[in-house]
């Protein structure tokens, strides 16, 4: 599958999904794993991915799929790339980021709901 970088400043997530062949479901898990991928969100809550998002992506999936390296050795070797030596879940409050993803979660099914009822 070839990647390729669309010209524009920022992909919703259906596009980044379709280009890089993953679900958008991995996205959102990603961006609770990995603190660099921060897509920023429009007023209606949308993710749009910048072209830095988009290649972090592609190296994300590199390592995981290709190299076969776990979630926690794809973090650290995002983060030594990178030149931060954090990982990417705040050791306070591992949680959080679970509660985050289940709270988007929560969100999209009550639209759902109310868009069906």
């Amino acid at each position: 599958m070839d990647a390729r970088l669309p010209d524009k400043q920022y992909m919703k997530i259906g596009e980044v999904s379709r280009l890089t062949s993953l679900n958008s479901s991995v996205l959102r898990f990603w961006e609770t794993e990995f603190a660099q991928l921060r897509p920023i969100k429009s007023r209606s809550g949308q993710r749009l991915y910048t072209k830095e998002n988009f290649e972090l992506i592609l190296n994300i999936r590199h390592l995981l799929y290709q190299e076969k390296l776990t979630i926690a050795g794809a973090r650290n070797r995002i983060a030594k790339l990178s030149g931060d030596n954090e990982t990417c879940l705040p050791e306070d409050n591992p949680g959080a980021a679970k509660n985050n993803l289940l709270h988007e979660v929560r969100q999209d099914l009550q639209k759902l709901r109310d868009w069906l009822g």
